[in-house]
């Protein structure tokens, strides 16, 4: 026996399909994007990245990005470098990351750059100087930077110096160097935090070239 459609209920029928797409349960997956991926600080094109399936990336910014003449700004007195060894570069590049994970901007490694470079020579002092002193940034224990176990860590104490950097300075991309190391700090000899500033920029951007 056959069946027959009733005429209206067909026709609703046939609007109904022509205006809802169908949607293939086959459909190939979104293809791999590209990254389009904005030039570092040091002018160091990184090409393309592939990103998995699906994700869509629209600019990727490195929140540390500056130039050379921008990290310049400021920069009073003879200036003073040398060539880092592997112990030096390595201390140099952990405060250089931390600054990157916490998104801030390129001037804040310059400045912790220098002051751990006039501090401990970027060494990590694991015996006490001058007092109590410990640590990149020989910081003091009696003077509430933290307990002695934790200033030994690189990673911490470039925190706590970043951390004090914001609270005592918190100027400090618009103020000379020196004076922003010395309002964290409270040295005895100011200015010389002033001598690393070039250095440490140099520094700064071959680091985020990847050198």
């Amino acid at each position: 026996m056959s069946l027959r459609m009733n005429p209206i209920f067909a026709a609703l029928v046939a609007v109904v399909l022509a205006v809802v797409p169908v949607e293939s349960a086959r459909a190939d997956p979104p293809p791999v994007g590209i990254a389009e991926v904005e030039l570092g600080s040091a002018g160091v094109d990184l090409g393309p990245v592939e990103v998995p399936r699906g994700v869509v990336v629209a600019r990727a910014v490195e929140p540390v990005g500056a130039t050379f003449e921008q990290l310049l700004v400021g920069m009073q007195g003879a200036q003073v470098s040398f060539e880092p060894d592997a112990e030096q570069f390595e201390n140099a590049w952990r405060i250089v990351d931390i600054v990157r994970q916490r998104q801030m901007p390129a001037r804040a490694a310059v400045i912790a750059l220098a002051t751990a470079t006039q501090e401990s020579s970027l060494r990590n002092l694991t015996v006490a100087v001058d007092h109590d002193s410990l640590g990149l940034f020989q910081q003091r224990p009696s003077e509430g930077w933290g307990p002695p176990e934790r200033l030994i860590d690189p990673g911490f104490a470039t925190n706590a110096f970043l951390d004090a950097l914001e609270r005592a300075a918190p100027d400090y991309g618009s103020i000379p160097l020196w004076q922003a190391a010395q309002a964290t700090q409270r040295s005895a000899f100011p200015t010389a935090y002033a001598r690393w500033h070039e250095q440490s920029a140099r520094l700064v951007l071959r680091m985020l070239a990847g050198e």
